[in-house]
């Protein structure tokens, strides 16, 4: 996704993790977890496979601005959607964004949006290439929880229903086909 620049916002370019190019030094999002496994953990876990991250910056500026990851997830067919059941299967495949994050002096500016709406783009053409029912994550716990869940609600993620996990949301990728494709 590339931005145009104006006289009062750089242009916004969100590319694929490069740990070369992009600077992490003074990122923070205002959740300490989330700060160090971007600067920590992100470049093992990327080199691993268990993840790929997508990196927002302004101009031809390094600083991570914000960023998101996605990675593969299986969940159990007796959650979310009844179809999800009638499929006969006891997995289904989903496409788990792990972590979404903004620069705290870039809340609120709709670059949380952004990256969202860039992430369910890309999930897109993933599952056109190898099938993923929907698009899930975990609403962090902390201060600004409630802020968190009406975010994404409002982009249309509901409840999954897993009572281990009451705060995992999920969109159908048929809903995001819908929207955006």
């Amino acid at each position: 996704m590339l931005t145009e620049a104006t006289a009062d916002t750089p242009a916004l370019t969100i590319a694929k993790f490069d740990k070369a190019l992009h600077d992490r030094s003074a990122f923070s999002c205002g959740f300490a977890p989330i700060d160090n496994f971007l600067k920590s953990s992100l470049s093992d876990q990327v080199k691993a496979g268990m993840v790929t991250a997508w990196i927002a910056t302004a101009d031809d500026n390094p600083a991570v601005l914000g960023f998101y990851t996605l990675g593969a997830m299986a969940i159990r067919a007796n959650l979310g959607p009844k179809k999800w059941q009638r499929a006969g299967v006891p997995d289904i495949p989903v496409i788990y964004i792990r972590a979404v994050a903004v620069r705290e002096d870039r809340q609120g500016t709709g670059l949380g949006t952004a990256l969202v709406i860039d992430a369910l783009r890309r999930c897109l053409g993933i599952a056109d290439q190898m099938g993923a029912a929907a698009i899930t994550l975990d609403v962090l716990q902390d201060d600004h929880f409630d802020r968190r869940w009406k975010f994404y609600a409002e982009l249309g993620f509901q409840p999954l229903g897993d009572a281990d996990n009451p705060y995992r949301v999920f969109i159908p990728m048929t809903d995001v086909r819908a929207s955006l494709g």
